[in-house]
């Protein structure tokens, strides 16, 4: 059974965030539109990574931003970025 459907998704690709690759090799994969997914344009499937890259572990957010990755989430509802904002 698959998960839920997303709602939002991050505006850089999986690959920024060093999520793994699709078994077949292929590292340009895309935002599935199933939560925990990633979709392969290669081989036309959704696939669970084998690893969600940063998301793994304590994320760093400042290098992060530094090294310009974005938290920024695109709303597919409303079809909307919603900026990414550190908490205060």
């Amino acid at each position: 059974m698959r998960a839920g459907r997303r709602t939002w998704v991050y505006v850089q690709p999986p690959s920024m965030y060093e999520i793994a690759p699709c078994s077949c090799g292929n590292e340009a994969t895309q935002w599935s539109e199933f939560r925990h997914h990633l979709w392969c344009g290669k081989c036309g499937k959704d696939f669970v990574p084998e690893h969600n890259g940063i998301f793994d572990g304590p994320i760093p957010v400042m290098a992060c931003l530094m090294l310009g990755i974005s938290f920024d989430r695109f709303n597919l509802e409303t079809r909307q970025i919603e900026p990414f904002k550190l908490e205060d």
